[in-house]
């Protein structure tokens, strides 16, 4: 008897086949791919291990070894498992019952019923957007000293477009001691935290079915839609006029505009302090505060209405490379969001604020280790109505 799929359709059938095998579950083989689409063209019948390697394999009948097919289809089986538990958004779910269970090996599909997702619940005003979602990276400004064969940069000193005689200027305006005018500017790198970011946020969207852009922050064009910024306000000259704007006065979390590691909060509230106080963070008379030791470092994440209109912006900010990793890590890791909704105390079943705030702490060198970093740590967030 054909095998009931629940009112899931065969167009939903096939757009999830190209969805599993495209994941990365199903990376690194050429066998598993093949088999899924021969079970689903011959998804109304029971096939023996015999019948596969036969019609699949093409194997001789008379040298048939049954281990072969078996060996095949429970690699298959457990490839679905991983793909279902690296995509709990997925509201679909294939499966490969064993054959001696139902006689034969049959791929059966059913609707799931839905899940409350952390990391979809986060991420909903940019899915459920009209707008185009894409992630924003800022290029560097790099100075190159050819005589010496030294390169450079500052964490503060960035120009719009790419004039090597305004990027100059620049560097003469803000570290005049390092000018040189033989010096040669260009947007030469990325810094790899961002990068790491940005591809961390497009590949849970594709996970879901989102294909996302990336973008450089000179491209405008980004702003029209619901991007998600990956900078700094020092050097991203969109994010510092926005975060200068009526429309985020009051937003209360902000990296200070000169001193690295100094962390501004308007007005701090007693969990804030506690929580900031609670890693030693030294505190001047405006109220500001600083982590104590280089392996603490303090990373921001915003949502706000775009200022345009329509659409939403999400900015995940940091002065750190591994900080900016961690938070983009922990806002698209199921098990990591779930954590953060139980430290915001906020229901998986409510919406989240338009417009909200996230401050993360992060911890380079656990352990000793060199180039790494602990998860990134919620310490505090206002959501705003």
């Amino acid at each position: 008897m054909p095998y009931d799929p629940q009112a899931v359709s065969i167009v939903e059938q096939e757009v999830l086949i190209e969805r599993i095998v495209a994941s990365r579950a199903f990376r690194g083989t050429d066998n598993m791919p093949k088999l899924l689409r021969f079970l689903f063209e011959n998804r109304d019948k029971l096939l023996s291990a015999k019948d596969i390697d036969a019609l699949l394999y093409s194997r001789d009948a008379s040298k048939h070894d049954p281990s072969h097919a078996r060996e095949q289809a429970s690699e298959l089986r457990k490839r679905l498992v991983r793909y279902q538990s690296e995509n709990p958004d997925e509201p679909i779910l294939f499966e490969l019952r064993d054959a001696n269970e139902i006689g034969g090996y049959q791929l059966r599909v059913r609707r799931l019923k839905e899940r409350a997702s952390a990391c979809r619940r986060f991420w909903a005003a940019h899915l459920e957007s009209e707008k185009e979602v894409s992630v924003v990276c800022d290029p560097l400004l790099f100075f190159w000293d050819r005589q010496s064969g030294m390169m450079f940069r500052f964490m503060d000193t960035n120009i719009e477009g790419v004039n090597r005689d305004v990027a100059l200027e620049e560097l003469e305006t803000l570290h005049k001691q390092h000018y040189n005018k033989s010096l040669i500017a260009g947007h030469l790198y990325f810094d790899i935290g961002s990068v790491a970011a940005t591809e961390l946020v497009r590949e849970y969207f594709r996970s879901v079915g989102v294909h996302v852009p990336i973008v450089l922050e000179k491209d405008r064009d980004w702003c029209k839609g619901s991007p998600v910024v990956v900078g700094n306000v020092r050097t991203n000259f969109v994010m510092k006029s926005i975060f200068k704007s009526r429309e985020t006065r009051a937003f209360a979390y902000r990296l200070d505009a000169e001193r690295f590691g100094w962390i501004n909060i308007a007005n701090p509230n007693e969990p804030e302090i506690d929580a900031l106080k609670g890693i030693d963070s030294e505190i001047d008379a405006e109220g500001n505060f600083l982590t104590p030791s280089l392996e603490l470092t303090i990373g921001l994440v915003t949502r706000m209405p775009n200022p345009r209109g329509s659409g939403v912006m999400t900015f995940i900010s940091s002065d750190g490379t591994f900080t900016t990793r961690q938070m983009a890590t922990a806002l698209t890791d199921e098990s990591q969001m779930r954590a953060m909704f139980v430290k915001m105390g906020w229901r998986l079943d409510r919406p989240v604020p338009e417009t909200f705030e996230m401050m993360f702490l992060v911890t380079l060198w656990p352990g000793g280790i060199d180039d790494e970093s602990a998860e990134a740590k919620l310490i505090c967030w206002r959501p705003r109505p």
